[in-house]
């Protein structure tokens, strides 16, 4: 078995190992921190093998913010293609469940645009042909889609159709609860059909990885809308994923509950992953948690690397780099 998965995996690991390669080190992040305007990230940024194309032609100084993100996501996607084609059939199976989240980006990026009363500054969706032909949306018509009537319209047959029709049903509804809609529901029909996704022998990568970022992004919920927002209990529980790994029902329950942000605290700490990696109260909570996926990405990766470990470690570690980017973006900004 160990041998059969090496010959699947040889050719895309090493992809994935010189792909790894070009993401930013730690003195290139620190470089970026002494970059005072937006243009001259950019133009840092085009120096890249990752950015360069994606941000080829794009000028710099007149280009707004939801402009460069679109396009910082979309070279996540260009590195999925590049996988996808050193991976065989059933490595193929399982990266549908990153081109979903792709999906879910340009779909999001559809109704911005259209929630968007700024019609001028619309940001851009983009797409290739392989994408076109990877996906069963209408993408052209989706695009172009001018209301949300027109959008539900064009996203019929796809996965995410029912869910978002019936928040279209509801009384005004907000960009925000499209987003959630698609969120939830996303990480739902995964958890719901792995055999869909998730090659025989390899569960448990799938499993560790996808189902303690769903415990951990429940526990991040909970934290912001108590320390953020003034939510009913039964406002908190809509936005979570129905879904527990190694985050038991009553203990969720005990979170959302929870009277003080003191008790909320000793909850997530005696948690299972309090008990494995330990929180510190004196620091960002998201930051921590970003930490604990990393390890837990790395370690399966270490362990295992001609397996879907692989996969889940690259795009984790890309997927990171992209909002660093994004984040060190506003803050010049």
């Amino acid at each position: 078995m160990r041998n059969g998965r090496l010959t699947a995996y040889s050719g895309m690991t090493t992809k994935i190992r010189a792909m790894k390669k070009n993401l930013l080190s730690p003195a290139q992040y620190e470089e970026i921190t002494h970059i005072t305007t937006v243009p001259d990230l950019i133009s840092y940024l085009q120096n890249f093998p990752s950015y360069a194309s994606v941000l080829i032609n794009m000028d710099a100084a007149n280009t707004h913010r939801g402009a460069v993100e679109s396009r910082m996501t979309f070279s996540t996607y260009s590195d999925f293609s590049k996988i996808y084609h050193f991976a065989g059939n059933a490595q193929k199976k399982y990266l549908e469940f990153y081109f979903m989240k792709y999906e879910i980006a340009v779909l999001k990026a559809c109704m911005r645009n259209i929630m968007d009363s700024r019609r001028t500054n619309a940001n851009p969706v983009l797409t290739d042909k392989h994408f076109k032909r990877h996906t069963k949306i209408n993408i052209d018509k989706t695009i172009n889609s001018t209301t949300m009537d027109e959008f539900i319209e064009n996203i019929s047959g796809c996965v995410f159709e029912k869910p978002l029709r019936k928040v279209h049903q509801l009384e005004n509804p907000t960009l925000f609860d499209y987003e959630m809609t698609l969120d939830l529901s996303f990480f739902t029909h995964i958890w719901k059909h792995p055999e869909n996704f998730v090659p025989k022998g390899e569960y448990k990568y799938f499993e560790n990885a996808f189902g303690s970022q769903i415990d951990l992004l429940n526990i991040l919920w909970i934290y912001r809308c108590k320390n953020y927002y003034t939510l009913s209990d039964s406002q908190i529980y809509s936005f979570l994923i129905p879904v527990n790994y190694h985050l038991e029902r009553s203990r969720i329950k005990e979170m959302v509950e929870a009277e003080n942000n003191n008790i909320l605290f000793e909850l997530i700490s005696s948690c299972y992953y309090g008990k494995t990696y330990g929180f510190d109260s004196s620091k960002s909570m998201e930051s921590q948690f970003g930490s604990i996926l990393n390890d837990i990405y790395m370690k399966d990766f270490k362990e295992s690397p001609y397996s879907l470990a692989a996969i889940n470690a690259y795009f984790h570690l890309k997927n990171l780099e992209v909002a660093k980017v994004v984040t060190a973006m506003e803050c010049i900004r």
